[in-house]
């Protein structure tokens, strides 16, 4: 039987597209794994020696002869009939397999989602479908070296975000000379490419090439149903890009996309449990993959949330007892372990990663913003809610995440410590919901009503911006990676000073907004949010200065 079984899936011949490029055939039915990567048509010879495909004689169409010598004639004609007659049977062929291969893929797919324990039940497998590779995306992505260095980019720029993506799967699936190139690594790799991307010009926002190459090959990679952590990892980093690149609501949209396609591959239900569902048998360091995954949407969800509070996320609350991320270096070298996973309730005091610090960070945003959803729903002018003692407790708690984070990074490394960018972000969020509910129409009574916290964080802030500023005056180079969450914190501590300042700033007030201004000026070529937000600060110093 199990002769049987392989002859079914395998032929003794190579098959026609193969045989004519002189590659190397699988011989797997019912079309080999290279015509499928190249989108070529496959068709196998029906009998011993054949060379051709043999059309069925018919009125209209004559039987296919074998050629004869070269330098005749009739030869020439021959071959170019035959020709014909090849292309025309191997269509014929080769899209009866295709066909098959998609009816049995999509039925697979739909199984899957409709009735999942009846897929799991059954052991059913869904068939790889790869989809034909286009020459500009080939040409973007280039060979394996070309591939290897883009991923060594990624890895130096993308710092918060190397750490959800296992290196070893997706050197498999890019790298491996021994198997074919699959279409999620592809994918993949030029998402690594957009994101290493500088901002385009403003000239040139009609003509973003390479990020509507991804956007369409996204698109083509999605339709075919194929449902891969490879591919919500590939829209994970689109995101970033189009929040980078104030590409909206584009961001929102793909967040939100990513969010539904890690419910419909069970991430969510990683936070609860430490294998999911359905995970059993999974090599542990995927299922740890897969739940940084889920992090990275719960993450941005929240993060696009910061200036309107009142909207809905698009994923659920994470929870006191959720499972955070291991640590970094355990996962980055494969090391890591089901009894290294730790919950939420239980991190604060253990040294975590980067990656998990920032995640718990986004707890604590997320607790942030639940209390102002709520608090907007009610009259501004009601004297029983007071934000400052709502969210006293909540922002003790945040600054002593940032403590914590301290004793992990240097002074210097605020630049890159998305975590502690992440958590002042809430406190300043926070802050201008207070002053907003007081009301404040001075210096005097911005500076009454300010957090102690809101004080520090300010006060932290633009000495950072000073001293990079410092340093590039005096020629020396700065070169950190600047993400997202950084221009998001600067731009809110800009927003506070021209608050503080009601239209009329003192020299102090002055002088930290342009420190201020003055780093988001810098990170612009690099991320043009940057220059989106530096837009809204002025038109918000002109109204203040006109209400005066």
């Amino acid at each position: 039987m199990a002769a049987m079984s392989v002859e079914s899936r395998y032929t003794r011949t190579a098959c026609f597209p193969c045989r004519h490029s002189k590659r190397r055939c699988d011989k797997s039915l019912p079309a080999c794994q290279l015509c499928i990567r190249k989108g070529v048509e496959c068709s196998y010879p029906t009998r011993r020696a054949q060379k051709y495909v043999v059309l069925p004689q018919s009125s209209e169409t004559p039987q296919t002869i074998a050629p004869a010598r070269d330098d005749s004639i009739t030869s020439r004609v021959t071959r170019s009939s035959e020709s014909v007659s090849l292309d025309r049977e191997l269509s014929l062929e080769a899209s009866h397999a295709t066909a098959g291969i998609a009816q049995s893929f999509a039925t697979a797919t739909a199984i899957q989602f409709i009735a999942p324990g009846i897929f799991r039940d059954a052991h059913l497998e869904i068939p790889r479908v790869n989809i034909g590779i286009p020459k500009d995306v080939a040409a973007q992505v280039g060979d394996f070296g070309q591939i290897r260095d883009t991923y060594t980019t990624f890895s130096s720029q993308a710092v918060i975000w190397t750490p959800v993506i296992f290196r070893k799967n997706f050197f498999n699936i890019a790298l491996n000379p021994l198997s074919p190139r699959r279409t999620e690594g592809i994918l993949m790799c030029l998402c690594m490419k957009l994101y290493c991307t500088p901002a385009p010009s403003y000239e040139d926002d009609g003509k973003r090439t390479l990020y509507k190459m991804v956007k369409e090959f996204y698109a083509k990679v999605e339709a075919t149903g194929t449902m891969s952590i490879c591919i919500l990892q590939s829209a994970l980093l689109i995101a970033v890009y189009e929040i980078g690149n104030a590409i909206y609501p584009a961001a929102y949209m793909t967040v939100g996309s990513c969010a539904r396609y890690g419910v419909a591959l069970g991430l969510d239900k990683l936070m609860v449990n430490l294998t999911g569902e359905g995970n059993l048998g999974k090599p542990w360091m995927e299922i740890e993959e897969m739940r940084r995954v889920w992090w990275g949407v719960l993450i941005l969800d929240r993060f696009l949330n910061l200036g309107n509070p009142s909207r809905c996320l698009t994923t659920k609350d994470p929870a006191y007892d959720d499972y955070l991320p291991v640590d970094d270096q355990n996962f980055l070298g494969a090391t890591a372990r089901p009894q290294d996973n730790i919950k939420i309730s239980a991190a604060f005091s253990l040294k975590m990663g980067p990656f998990a610090r920032l995640a718990q960070a986004t707890y604590l945003v997320n607790q942030a913003l639940n209390l102002l959803s709520s608090l907007s729903t009610q009259d501004e002018g009601v004297e029983s809610v007071n934000v400052g003692k709502e969210s006293a407790q909540l922002r003790r708690t945040i600054e002593a995440l940032v403590s914590v984070t301290k004793t992990e990074f240097e002074f210097r490394d605020l630049v890159t410590c998305c975590q502690a960018a992440v958590s002042y972000c809430a406190i300043l969020l926070l802050q201008e919901y207070h002053w907003r509910r007081v009301r404040i129409s001075s210096t005097e009574e911005a500076y009454t009503h300010m957090f102690p916290e809101s004080r520090r964080v300010l006060e932290m802030l633009t000495q950072m911006a000073f001293c990079m500023r410092k340093d590039a005056e005096e020629g020396r180079s700065l070169d950190e990676e600047y993400p997202v969450f950084l221009i998001q914190v600067l731009y809110q501590a800009a927003l506070a000073t021209i608050e503080m300042g009601q239209g009329t700033p003192n020299e102090q007030l002055e002088e930290r907004l342009g420190t201020l201004k003055w780093l988001l000026q810098h990170i612009q070529p690099r991320w043009r949010v940057a220059g989106v937000y530096l837009s809204i600060l002025q038109s918000k110093e002109a109204m203040l200065a006109a209400a005066i």
